[in-house]
Protein backbone atom coordinates (compact mmCIF):
# COMPACT_ATOMS: atom_id res chain seq x y z
CA UNK A 1 0.00 0.00 0.00
CA UNK A 2 1.63 3.44 -0.91
CA UNK A 3 -1.54 6.22 0.36
CA UNK A 4 -0.78 9.38 1.27
CA UNK A 5 -2.54 11.66 3.26
CA UNK A 6 -3.58 13.82 0.46
CA UNK A 7 -7.30 13.54 1.94
CA UNK A 8 -8.42 12.79 5.31
CA UNK A 9 -9.82 9.39 4.45
CA UNK A 10 -6.73 8.14 3.55
CA UNK A 11 -5.91 8.15 7.10
CA UNK A 12 -9.88 6.88 8.09
CA UNK A 13 -8.80 3.68 6.08
CA UNK A 14 -6.33 2.55 8.16
CA UNK A 15 -7.41 3.30 11.75
CA UNK A 16 -10.41 1.05 12.89
CA UNK A 17 -12.40 3.26 15.30
CA UNK A 18 -13.74 5.70 12.68
CA UNK A 19 -15.54 7.68 15.75
CA UNK A 20 -12.48 8.27 17.32
CA UNK A 21 -11.29 10.02 13.68
CA UNK A 22 -13.86 12.50 12.64
CA UNK A 23 -13.05 15.09 10.14
CA UNK A 24 -13.10 17.74 12.70
CA UNK A 25 -9.81 16.28 14.02
CA UNK A 26 -8.07 14.60 11.17
CA UNK A 27 -8.54 17.62 9.52
CA UNK A 28 -6.81 19.70 11.28
CA UNK A 29 -3.84 17.43 9.70
CA UNK A 30 -4.66 17.77 6.77
CA UNK A 31 -4.55 22.23 7.15
CA UNK A 32 -0.92 20.89 8.62
CA UNK A 33 -0.32 19.54 5.15
CA UNK A 34 0.98 16.25 5.91
CA UNK A 35 1.82 15.25 2.38
CA UNK A 36 3.43 17.99 1.61
CA UNK A 37 5.71 18.37 3.99
CA UNK A 38 6.59 14.72 4.35
CA UNK A 39 7.22 14.45 0.92
CA UNK A 40 10.92 15.23 0.52
CA UNK A 41 11.53 12.00 3.55
CA UNK A 42 9.87 9.75 1.07
CA UNK A 43 12.60 8.58 -0.45
CA UNK A 44 14.32 6.91 3.06
CA UNK A 45 11.43 4.33 2.59
CA UNK A 46 11.05 2.13 -0.74
CA UNK A 47 7.81 0.55 0.00
CA UNK A 48 4.91 0.20 1.73
CA UNK A 49 2.42 2.63 3.50
CA UNK A 50 3.84 6.15 3.21
CA UNK A 51 6.26 7.66 5.33
CA UNK A 52 3.64 10.51 5.74
CA UNK A 53 0.88 8.00 6.66
CA UNK A 54 3.29 6.53 9.52
CA UNK A 55 4.16 9.58 11.12
CA UNK A 56 0.08 10.81 11.49
CA UNK A 57 -0.37 7.50 13.16
CA UNK A 58 2.33 7.67 15.64
CA UNK A 59 1.88 11.35 16.42
CA UNK A 60 -2.34 10.58 17.09
CA UNK A 61 -1.74 7.94 19.21
CA UNK A 62 0.99 9.66 20.93
CA UNK A 63 -2.12 12.13 22.17
CA UNK A 64 -2.65 8.41 23.68
CA UNK A 65 0.29 7.90 25.49
CA UNK A 66 0.60 5.08 23.74
CA UNK A 67 3.29 3.08 22.21
CA UNK A 68 3.58 1.24 19.09
CA UNK A 69 3.29 -1.99 20.84
CA UNK A 70 -0.15 -0.36 22.39
CA UNK A 71 -1.29 0.52 19.23
CA UNK A 72 -1.50 -3.10 17.86
CA UNK A 73 -3.29 -3.76 20.99
CA UNK A 74 -4.97 -2.49 23.78
CA UNK A 75 -7.54 -4.40 25.50
CA UNK A 76 -6.55 -7.49 22.71
CA UNK A 77 -8.35 -5.22 20.49
CA UNK A 78 -6.69 -3.83 17.17
CA UNK A 79 -6.83 -0.46 16.38
CA UNK A 80 -4.39 0.11 13.65
CA UNK A 81 -5.19 -2.60 10.56
CA UNK A 82 -1.55 -2.01 9.25
CA UNK A 83 1.45 -3.85 9.68
CA UNK A 84 2.96 -2.93 13.26
CA UNK A 85 6.68 -3.72 11.65
CA UNK A 86 6.34 -1.02 9.04
CA UNK A 87 6.03 1.78 12.38
CA UNK A 88 8.86 -0.42 13.60
CA UNK A 89 11.12 -0.09 10.72
CA UNK A 90 10.36 3.54 10.46
CA UNK A 91 11.30 5.00 13.63
CA UNK A 92 14.80 2.81 13.35
CA UNK A 93 15.60 3.54 10.01
CA UNK A 94 19.07 4.94 9.96
CA UNK A 95 18.20 7.12 6.43
CA UNK A 96 15.44 8.74 8.03
CA UNK A 97 16.09 12.61 8.23
CA UNK A 98 14.30 13.38 11.69
CA UNK A 99 16.59 16.45 12.58
CA UNK A 100 15.32 17.93 9.34
CA UNK A 101 11.70 16.66 9.61
CA UNK A 102 11.37 18.54 13.22
CA UNK A 103 12.35 21.90 11.24
CA UNK A 104 10.04 21.60 8.43
CA UNK A 105 7.19 21.01 11.57
CA UNK A 106 8.40 24.57 13.16
CA UNK A 107 9.17 26.25 10.08
CA UNK A 108 5.14 25.12 9.21
CA UNK A 109 4.19 26.55 12.84
CA UNK A 110 6.04 29.95 11.80
CA UNK A 111 4.61 30.00 8.44
CA UNK A 112 1.01 29.24 9.65
CA UNK A 113 1.19 31.88 12.38
CA UNK A 114 2.66 34.22 10.44
CA UNK A 115 -0.51 33.88 7.08
CA UNK A 116 -3.15 34.15 9.78
CA UNK A 117 -1.90 37.52 10.98
CA UNK A 118 -0.30 36.30 14.20
CA UNK A 119 3.49 37.84 13.47
CA UNK A 120 4.40 40.27 16.43
CA UNK A 121 6.69 42.80 16.54
CA UNK A 122 7.88 41.69 19.93
CA UNK A 123 11.11 40.45 20.52
CA UNK A 124 12.09 36.44 19.49
CA UNK A 125 14.26 34.74 21.26
CA UNK A 126 16.00 30.72 20.78
CA UNK A 127 16.18 28.81 23.87
CA UNK A 128 18.60 26.60 25.12
CA UNK A 129 18.34 24.15 27.47
CA UNK A 130 19.04 20.60 28.52
CA UNK A 131 16.98 17.60 30.23
CA UNK A 132 17.20 14.13 31.70
CA UNK A 133 15.82 11.15 29.90
CA UNK A 134 16.02 8.43 32.59
CA UNK A 135 15.83 5.15 31.40
CA UNK A 136 15.95 1.22 32.32
CA UNK A 137 17.37 -0.58 30.13
CA UNK A 138 21.12 -1.39 30.15
CA UNK A 139 21.54 -2.82 26.78
CA UNK A 140 19.93 0.27 24.84
CA UNK A 141 22.82 1.75 22.08
CA UNK A 142 24.79 4.36 23.65
CA UNK A 143 23.23 4.22 26.89
CA UNK A 144 25.02 5.44 30.25
CA UNK A 145 25.02 7.01 33.16
CA UNK A 146 24.52 10.84 33.30
CA UNK A 147 24.58 13.10 36.47
CA UNK A 148 21.03 14.99 37.50
CA UNK A 149 22.66 18.26 39.32
CA UNK A 150 18.99 19.02 40.62
CA UNK A 151 18.56 15.75 42.77
CA UNK A 152 22.18 15.60 43.15
CA UNK A 153 22.85 11.70 42.00
CA UNK A 154 23.34 9.83 39.37
CA UNK A 155 20.99 7.91 36.72
CA UNK A 156 20.99 5.87 33.62
CA UNK A 157 19.98 7.52 30.98
CA UNK A 158 20.59 10.53 28.21
CA UNK A 159 20.92 13.81 28.41
CA UNK A 160 18.47 15.72 25.87
CA UNK A 161 19.98 19.18 24.25
CA UNK A 162 16.78 20.99 23.04
CA UNK A 163 16.78 24.09 21.02
CA UNK A 164 13.45 25.66 21.16
CA UNK A 165 11.90 28.97 19.31
CA UNK A 166 10.00 31.57 21.74
CA UNK A 167 7.98 33.35 18.99
CA UNK A 168 6.64 36.46 21.79
CA UNK A 169 3.06 33.91 22.13
CA UNK A 170 4.41 30.06 21.80
CA UNK A 171 7.77 28.21 22.52
CA UNK A 172 8.04 25.25 20.11
CA UNK A 173 11.26 22.85 19.73
CA UNK A 174 13.10 23.08 16.50
CA UNK A 175 16.60 21.05 17.58
CA UNK A 176 17.65 18.61 19.40
CA UNK A 177 20.38 16.22 20.55
CA UNK A 178 21.17 13.55 22.65
CA UNK A 179 24.24 13.13 25.23
CA UNK A 180 26.04 10.72 27.43
CA UNK A 181 28.60 11.62 29.67
CA UNK A 182 31.90 9.70 30.16
CA UNK A 183 32.57 10.06 33.90
CA UNK A 184 35.85 9.78 36.35
CA UNK A 185 36.54 6.20 34.56
CA UNK A 186 35.98 7.06 31.28
CA UNK A 187 33.04 4.08 30.77
CA UNK A 188 29.96 6.45 30.89
CA UNK A 189 29.18 4.70 34.17
CA UNK A 190 28.71 1.30 32.82
CA UNK A 191 30.79 -2.24 33.53
CA UNK A 192 32.57 -3.75 30.22
CA UNK A 193 30.56 -6.43 30.27
CA UNK A 194 26.97 -3.83 30.19
CA UNK A 195 29.02 -2.06 27.73
CA UNK A 196 29.45 -4.96 25.66
CA UNK A 197 26.18 -6.03 25.73
CA UNK A 198 24.41 -2.84 24.42
CA UNK A 199 22.62 -2.82 21.26
CA UNK A 200 24.69 -2.15 18.34
CA UNK A 201 24.16 -1.50 14.08
CA UNK A 202 26.39 -0.61 11.51
CA UNK A 203 25.23 2.48 9.54
CA UNK A 204 25.97 4.08 6.61
CA UNK A 205 28.91 6.58 6.58
CA UNK A 206 27.25 9.96 6.09
CA UNK A 207 23.56 8.91 7.01
CA UNK A 208 21.62 11.15 8.81
CA UNK A 209 21.67 9.09 12.11
CA UNK A 210 25.23 8.21 11.91
CA UNK A 211 25.88 11.85 12.34
CA UNK A 212 23.53 11.56 15.46
CA UNK A 213 25.36 8.89 17.18
CA UNK A 214 28.73 10.65 17.05
CA UNK A 215 27.13 13.90 18.78
CA UNK A 216 26.50 11.23 22.30
CA UNK A 217 29.64 12.40 22.91
CA UNK A 218 30.37 15.84 21.24
CA UNK A 219 30.43 18.78 23.64
CA UNK A 220 27.13 20.47 23.98
CA UNK A 221 28.13 23.59 23.67
CA UNK A 222 29.56 22.72 20.58
CA UNK A 223 26.44 21.04 19.27
CA UNK A 224 24.41 23.78 20.75
CA UNK A 225 26.13 26.60 18.47
CA UNK A 226 25.91 23.74 15.46
CA UNK A 227 22.21 24.15 16.40
CA UNK A 228 21.92 27.80 15.98
CA UNK A 229 23.54 28.17 13.24
CA UNK A 230 21.36 25.65 11.37
CA UNK A 231 18.28 27.27 12.88
CA UNK A 232 19.29 30.72 11.53
CA UNK A 233 20.53 29.26 8.29
CA UNK A 234 16.63 27.54 8.17
CA UNK A 235 14.88 31.26 8.47
CA UNK A 236 14.55 31.17 11.70
CA UNK A 237 14.85 35.22 12.95
CA UNK A 238 15.50 36.23 16.93
CA UNK A 239 17.14 38.41 18.76
CA UNK A 240 18.65 36.53 22.18
CA UNK A 241 19.43 33.44 23.11
CA UNK A 242 18.20 32.52 26.45
CA UNK A 243 20.49 29.97 28.86
CA UNK A 244 21.17 29.07 32.23
CA UNK A 245 24.42 29.28 34.41
CA UNK A 246 25.49 26.34 33.05
CA UNK A 247 26.00 27.38 29.07
CA UNK A 248 27.36 30.62 30.21
CA UNK A 249 30.85 30.90 29.52
CA UNK A 250 33.08 32.83 27.22
CA UNK A 251 33.59 30.20 24.37
CA UNK A 252 29.74 30.40 24.09
CA UNK A 253 29.33 34.37 24.30
CA UNK A 254 32.17 34.43 21.53
CA UNK A 255 30.44 31.48 19.80
CA UNK A 256 27.33 33.16 20.06
CA UNK A 257 28.03 36.83 19.05
CA UNK A 258 30.01 35.39 15.66
CA UNK A 259 27.19 33.85 13.74
CA UNK A 260 25.69 36.19 11.26
CA UNK A 261 28.08 39.28 11.86
CA UNK A 262 26.69 39.62 15.66
CA UNK A 263 23.36 39.48 15.21
CA UNK A 264 22.30 36.92 18.24
CA UNK A 265 22.97 38.52 21.75
CA UNK A 266 23.24 36.40 24.24
CA UNK A 267 21.32 36.75 27.84
CA UNK A 268 21.23 34.12 30.37
CA UNK A 269 22.38 33.74 34.17
CA UNK A 270 26.43 33.26 35.07
CA UNK A 271 27.79 31.57 38.28
CA UNK A 272 29.11 33.85 41.30
CA UNK A 273 32.50 32.14 40.98
CA UNK A 274 36.05 33.72 40.89
CA UNK A 275 35.69 34.46 36.94
CA UNK A 276 37.19 38.28 36.03
CA UNK A 277 35.79 40.97 33.77
CA UNK A 278 37.35 43.85 33.04
CA UNK A 279 36.07 47.22 34.37
CA UNK A 280 37.72 50.76 33.55
CA UNK A 281 40.81 48.75 33.10
CA UNK A 282 40.82 46.73 36.32
CA UNK A 283 40.07 42.71 36.69
CA UNK A 284 37.59 42.06 39.36
CA UNK A 285 35.60 38.73 39.80
CA UNK A 286 31.71 39.27 40.94
CA UNK A 287 32.30 39.20 44.93
CA UNK A 288 35.13 42.50 44.31
CA UNK A 289 32.69 44.02 41.78
CA UNK A 290 29.73 44.08 44.60
CA UNK A 291 31.94 45.14 47.25
CA UNK A 292 33.33 47.89 45.62
CA UNK A 293 29.90 49.50 43.83
CA UNK A 294 27.14 48.16 46.76
CA UNK A 295 26.85 51.26 48.41
CA UNK A 296 27.14 53.71 46.01
CA UNK A 297 25.89 52.43 42.73
CA UNK A 298 22.78 49.86 43.62
CA UNK A 299 19.35 50.52 43.16
CA UNK A 300 16.12 49.49 43.97
CA UNK A 301 13.64 47.74 41.47
CA UNK A 302 10.06 48.32 43.00
CA UNK A 303 8.15 46.26 39.91
CA UNK A 304 10.65 43.25 40.76
CA UNK A 305 11.20 43.85 44.57
CA UNK A 306 14.92 43.91 44.75
CA UNK A 307 17.96 45.71 44.59
CA UNK A 308 20.63 45.69 41.84
CA UNK A 309 23.89 46.58 40.32
CA UNK A 310 24.75 47.86 37.02
CA UNK A 311 27.75 47.11 35.77
CA UNK A 312 29.08 47.44 31.67
CA UNK A 313 32.36 45.52 31.60
CA UNK A 314 34.23 43.49 29.16
CA UNK A 315 34.63 39.24 29.86
CA UNK A 316 37.54 37.93 27.74
CA UNK A 317 37.50 40.31 24.78
CA UNK A 318 33.93 40.49 24.89
CA UNK A 319 31.85 43.78 25.92
CA UNK A 320 29.05 42.57 28.66
CA UNK A 321 26.45 44.11 30.86
CA UNK A 322 25.99 42.65 34.16
CA UNK A 323 23.01 42.42 36.50
CA UNK A 324 23.66 41.65 39.85
CA UNK A 325 20.32 41.48 41.86
CA UNK A 326 19.57 40.71 45.33
CA UNK A 327 16.04 39.69 45.91
CA UNK A 328 14.03 42.20 48.84
CA UNK A 329 16.83 41.22 51.91
CA UNK A 330 18.26 37.66 50.95
CA UNK A 331 22.15 37.99 51.62
CA UNK A 332 23.00 36.12 48.15
CA UNK A 333 23.62 38.43 45.34
CA UNK A 334 22.76 36.58 40.99
CA UNK A 335 24.14 37.74 38.32
CA UNK A 336 22.63 38.41 34.75
CA UNK A 337 24.64 38.93 31.82
CA UNK A 338 23.92 40.15 28.48
CA UNK A 339 25.68 40.75 25.28
CA UNK A 340 23.02 43.42 24.33
CA UNK A 341 24.60 47.05 26.11
CA UNK A 342 21.60 48.53 25.55
CA UNK A 343 19.03 46.47 28.04
CA UNK A 344 17.91 47.73 31.01
CA UNK A 345 17.38 45.76 34.19
CA UNK A 346 13.47 45.53 34.15
CA UNK A 347 13.65 44.29 30.58
CA UNK A 348 16.47 42.05 30.94
CA UNK A 349 14.78 40.36 33.74
CA UNK A 350 11.13 39.96 31.73
CA UNK A 351 13.18 38.56 28.67
CA UNK A 352 15.17 36.20 30.81
CA UNK A 353 11.95 34.99 32.88
CA UNK A 354 11.00 33.67 28.89
CA UNK A 355 13.77 30.98 29.74
CA UNK A 356 11.56 29.53 31.92
CA UNK A 357 8.70 28.33 29.87
CA UNK A 358 11.23 25.64 28.13
CA UNK A 359 11.17 23.74 31.35
CA UNK A 360 6.98 23.36 31.19
CA UNK A 361 7.84 22.60 27.50
CA UNK A 362 9.87 19.24 28.87
CA UNK A 363 7.39 18.92 31.95
CA UNK A 364 4.23 18.73 29.14
CA UNK A 365 6.19 16.59 27.06
CA UNK A 366 7.21 13.47 30.30
CA UNK A 367 3.58 13.85 31.47
CA UNK A 368 1.62 13.95 28.56
CA UNK A 369 3.47 13.01 25.31
CA UNK A 370 5.47 10.05 26.80
CA UNK A 371 9.02 11.64 26.45
CA UNK A 372 11.69 9.39 27.54
CA UNK A 373 9.03 6.36 27.78
CA UNK A 374 10.69 4.92 24.75
CA UNK A 375 12.87 1.62 25.96
CA UNK A 376 14.16 1.07 22.17
CA UNK A 377 17.62 -0.39 22.09
CA UNK A 378 18.35 1.02 18.98
CA UNK A 379 19.88 4.70 19.15
CA UNK A 380 17.85 5.38 16.00
CA UNK A 381 14.42 4.68 17.17
CA UNK A 382 15.27 6.95 20.93
CA UNK A 383 15.97 9.58 17.89
CA UNK A 384 12.37 9.40 16.47
CA UNK A 385 11.02 9.20 19.59
CA UNK A 386 11.97 12.42 20.83
CA UNK A 387 11.40 13.82 17.30
CA UNK A 388 7.64 12.82 16.95
CA UNK A 389 6.75 13.90 20.87
CA UNK A 390 8.07 17.38 19.76
CA UNK A 391 6.71 17.01 16.47
CA UNK A 392 2.93 16.01 18.05
CA UNK A 393 3.71 19.15 20.78
CA UNK A 394 4.04 21.61 17.64
CA UNK A 395 1.24 20.51 16.51
CA UNK A 396 -0.70 20.60 19.98
CA UNK A 397 0.50 24.62 19.88
CA UNK A 398 -0.30 25.01 16.80
CA UNK A 399 -3.54 23.18 18.05
CA UNK A 400 -4.49 25.43 21.31
CA UNK A 401 -3.46 28.71 19.35
CA UNK A 402 -6.50 28.88 17.28
CA UNK A 403 -8.69 26.59 18.27
CA UNK A 404 -9.00 27.93 21.81
CA UNK A 405 -10.25 24.18 22.90
CA UNK A 406 -13.64 24.12 20.88
CA UNK A 407 -14.71 20.43 20.52
CA UNK A 408 -12.02 18.73 18.79
CA UNK A 409 -13.56 15.23 18.37
CA UNK A 410 -13.62 12.03 20.59
CA UNK A 411 -10.06 11.48 19.72
CA UNK A 412 -9.03 14.59 21.00
CA UNK A 413 -11.10 14.93 23.86
CA UNK A 414 -8.55 13.86 26.37
CA UNK A 415 -5.99 15.69 24.87
CA UNK A 416 -8.34 18.57 25.20
CA UNK A 417 -8.67 18.00 28.77
CA UNK A 418 -4.61 17.79 29.16
CA UNK A 419 -4.51 21.33 27.40
CA UNK A 420 -6.03 22.92 29.69
CA UNK A 421 -3.91 21.83 32.80
CA UNK A 422 -1.04 22.67 29.90
CA UNK A 423 -1.75 26.32 29.99
CA UNK A 424 -2.67 26.64 33.56
CA UNK A 425 0.92 25.98 33.84
CA UNK A 426 1.98 28.55 31.31
CA UNK A 427 -0.75 31.08 33.06
CA UNK A 428 0.25 30.64 36.62
CA UNK A 429 4.03 30.45 35.90
CA UNK A 430 4.09 33.94 36.58
CA UNK A 431 2.56 33.74 39.98
CA UNK A 432 4.92 30.46 40.70
CA UNK A 433 8.03 33.04 40.04
CA UNK A 434 6.76 35.73 41.96
CA UNK A 435 5.96 33.03 45.22
CA UNK A 436 9.75 31.24 45.08
CA UNK A 437 11.65 34.91 44.79
CA UNK A 438 9.91 36.25 47.62
CA UNK A 439 10.40 32.69 49.68
CA UNK A 440 14.23 32.97 48.44
CA UNK A 441 14.73 35.79 51.42
CA UNK A 442 13.56 32.85 53.87
CA UNK A 443 15.34 29.58 52.44
CA UNK A 444 18.28 31.34 51.16
CA UNK A 445 18.46 28.75 47.65
CA UNK A 446 18.78 28.97 43.94
CA UNK A 447 15.48 29.77 41.78
CA UNK A 448 17.20 27.68 39.02
CA UNK A 449 17.65 24.60 40.92
CA UNK A 450 14.27 25.25 43.11
CA UNK A 451 12.16 25.41 40.21
CA UNK A 452 13.55 22.47 37.99
CA UNK A 453 13.30 20.49 41.43
CA UNK A 454 9.71 20.73 41.47
CA UNK A 455 9.17 20.78 38.20
CA UNK A 456 10.86 17.19 37.67
CA UNK A 457 8.74 15.87 40.24
CA UNK A 458 5.37 14.50 38.84
CA UNK A 459 3.50 14.65 41.72
CA UNK A 460 4.69 18.02 43.73
CA UNK A 461 3.93 19.51 40.40
CA UNK A 462 -0.11 18.49 40.29
CA UNK A 463 -0.06 19.59 43.95
CA UNK A 464 1.15 22.80 43.14
CA UNK A 465 -0.82 23.63 40.26
CA UNK A 466 -3.79 23.12 42.33
CA UNK A 467 -2.95 25.30 44.92
CA UNK A 468 -2.16 28.05 42.49
CA UNK A 469 -4.97 27.30 40.45
CA UNK A 470 -7.09 28.13 43.69
CA UNK A 471 -4.95 31.31 44.55
CA UNK A 472 -5.30 32.16 40.82
CA UNK A 473 -9.26 32.42 41.38
CA UNK A 474 -8.82 33.84 44.67
CA UNK A 475 -7.03 36.86 42.82
CA UNK A 476 -9.49 37.10 39.95
CA UNK A 477 -12.48 36.92 42.53
CA UNK A 478 -10.76 39.61 44.79
CA UNK A 479 -10.23 42.01 41.73
CA UNK A 480 -13.90 41.87 40.44
CA UNK A 481 -14.96 42.52 44.01
CA UNK A 482 -12.18 45.07 43.76
CA UNK A 483 -13.72 46.97 40.67
CA UNK A 484 -17.55 46.28 41.71
CA UNK A 485 -16.71 48.24 44.99
CA UNK A 486 -15.15 50.95 43.01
Amino acid sequence: MTSKIVQINELEKVLCNKESTDNGVLGFFDKFKFSQLLKPFEVAKSKGYSISLLVAVLCLFRLRGMSIWAIQKIGGAKIFEGDENSLYRLVNNSKMNWRKLLMSFAKQFIHITETYGEETKSVKCFVLDDTDLEKTGKTIEGIGKTHNHVMHKNILGFKLLTLSYWDSKSLIPTDFSLHREKGKSGNYGMSKKELQEQFSKKREKGAPNEKRKKELDKEKPDVAISMLKRAIKNGLKAKYVLTDSWFTSDKMIKSIRSIKEGMLNMLGMCKMDNRKFSINGKENNSKQIIVMRERKYSKYSRKHKSRYITVVGNYKGEKVKLFYIRYRNNKQWSLLLTTDLSLDFCKALELYQIRWTIEVLFKECKQYLRLGACQNTDFDGQIADVTLTFITHVILSLQRRFVAYETMGELFREAQKQLLELTLWERILIIFYKMLRQLLEVLNVDIDETIEKILQDEKAGKQLCAILNAMDNFEDNDTNYDKSVA
